[in-house]
């Protein structure tokens, strides 16, 4: 199972020390060590830097220490995904259109399986009290759900983490076959949506106040595709030509008159 090296849990906007800390030795349970973390509160950043003397985050994480002493901290989702070819959020909400399909704990751990040979997929949690944003879950290719009790539909983090690491660790018993191609990293992707966004705005296809709603169903159309890096090089090219003859009036070979 070295292909758990590419695996990485994202959590976004951490509030409390100690489910960092129960987070971490989730992971360790299930072989899984790559853990950053996204514009935490100050008391979490307070907490760690507490460490060895009296961090919360590193009682509760009790033989994951390690986890934490690898652990990266940056100040926003795209750079903690940036390398990912395959992001997945979280969610207990129901929203007007993601930007992929919705599946639950199960298949979302096949597909983990299938792309994590081959390139790092990110695991993306968010806050204790208001999960992700709709900006933030649009950066995902897979929303996963976990079924609970309407009486009491959201987890806490660290029981979240656990159960996703349990499942993709079962999956690995008997893994899927890997996904066949190396697919564009999430880097690569934004660099097209942004150039789309100009794009259909230019040639008057939406307006501002439509864009992030037509953008989020482009994102769902495109991710469908799986995208290769080369393929997203054609599909910025075709954007940029097609740009500049909507300006120009002719293509950038075509002679001046």
């Amino acid at each position: 199972m070295d292909w758990f090296e590419n695996i990485r849990i994202v959590l976004v906007g951490s509030q409390e020390p100690m489910n960092i800390g129960a987070a971490a030795r989730a992971m360790q349970n299930f072989g899984i060590s790559d853990l950053w973390l996204v514009a935490p509160e100050p008391r979490v950043r307070e907490d760690l830097a507490r460490h060895p003397g009296g961090s919360l985050a590193y009682r509760l994480a009790v033989h994951a220490e390690d986890v934490l002493d690898r652990m990266r901290v940056v100040d926003t989702l795209p750079e903690a995904v940036a390398d990912a070819r395959l992001v997945v959020g979280t969610t207990v909400r129901e929203r007007e259109i993601y930007t992929g399909p919705v599946v639950g704990p199960r298949p979302m751990a096949l597909r983990v399986a299938q792309v994590a040979p081959r390139g790092r997929v990110a695991l993306v949690f968010g806050r204790e009290t208001s999960g992700l944003t709709t900006d933030e879950i649009d950066l995902s290719q897979l929303i996963v759900r976990i079924p609970t009790s309407p009486r009491q539909p959201s987890l806490n983090l660290a029981q979240a983490v656990l159960l996703l690491c349990y499942e993709i660790f079962g999956v690995a018993q008997a893994p899927p076959p890997p996904e066949p191609l190396q697919l564009a990293s999430q880097a690569a992707l934004q660099q097209l949506f942004d150039d789309l966004k100009e794009y259909i705005l230019r040639i008057g296809f939406t307006d501002e106040k439509r864009l992030p709603y037509a953008v989020r169903r482009f994102r769902r159309l495109l991710h469908k595709a799986r995208l290769t890096p080369g393929e997203v090089q054609l599909l910025r090219g075709f954007l940029h030509q097609s740009r500049w003859y909507a300006q120009h009036g002719r293509r950038k070979t075509d002679p001046q008159e």
